[in-house]
């Protein structure tokens, strides 16, 4: 009897044993169903870790009823016991929530000028202003109607107008300008070239010739004339004067019948 009792305590304790004895199981983790990388699993036990790598797989030695601490950055802290089906199966399946985090409360405040004064700071503070800096202009009231301005006779004008007024008369003066500069290389072109060659080479109305010289501002003849390039100048009026509608009559029928 005392044998039968000792076989069968030995078979106990080697089932018992057997159960106990750690083994390497594989897991895989997940947070909303995704696999994830770098999370760190502890056997609190025995002492020994791992950490899950790009598909969220992992292997650790653990025995029945170990517990795994699970731990990451952006994952809410976990533990979970190995039970005797995980040990049987080799394997288990981990899930674990993400990490909120809560932020504090931000109050924005309202921008302060360079001259206000806080008065938690300051009591009694000098009043900073225009007037008190003795600014230029500080005591000058501004018009209630910016867009209107008041000559020396007293009469109120648009401002806008009077801007414009302005823009068109220098904007004429600048067209008057340019109209004189462009008359006296006209004369003088007309002069190193003379009448003669007007009117008896390009076939051009001795009345006209100023005309036809103005109609080939465009074609830069001014520009050739201030440069001395006399033989492209020429070269310009003879092509111009082709078209031009100054030709002499008898030039235009012959022209025309061309």
């Amino acid at each position: 009897m005392r044998k039968l009792l000792l076989v069968l305590f030995i078979c106990f304790s080697c089932v018992a044993i057997a159960q106990n004895t750690p083994k390497i199981i594989t897991g895989t983790v997940f947070i909303d169903s995704i696999a994830t990388q770098d999370v760190h699993l502890i056997n609190k036990k025995m002492a020994i870790g791992a950490v899950s790598n790009e598909n969220g797989r992992f292997e650790i030695l653990a025995a029945e009823n170990n517990t795994l601490l699970i731990s990451h950055l952006n994952l809410e802290y976990k533990e979970v016991t190995i039970t005797k089906e995980h040990i049987k199966a080799k394997n288990i399946v981990i899930f674990v929530d993400s990490k909120t985090h809560m932020l504090d409360e931000v109050v924005l405040e309202r921008q302060k000028s360079i001259l206000e004064i806080d008065s938690d700071i300051l009591t009694n503070a000098p009043i900073v202003n225009a007037k008190t800096l003795k600014l230029p202009y500080a005591n000058v009231i501004q018009p209630k109607d910016e867009k209107t301005v008041k000559i020396q006779s007293g009469v109120a004008i648009s401002l806008t107008g009077l801007i414009n007024a302005l823009n068109g008369k220098n904007k004429l003066k600048k067209q008057l300008k340019k109209a004189t500069i462009e008359d006296k290389n006209i004369e003088k072109i007309r002069k190193h070239f003379t009448d003669g060659f007007f009117v008896q080479q390009l076939k051009i109305k001795k009345e006209s010739i100023n005309q036809f010289l103005q109609a080939c501002i465009s074609k830069g003849i001014i520009n050739l004339y201030n440069k001395d390039k006399v033989l492209e100048l020429t070269a310009v009026l003879i092509e111009n004067s082709k078209t031009s509608p100054y030709l002499l009559e008898n030039e235009n029928i012959r022209v025309t019948k061309k």
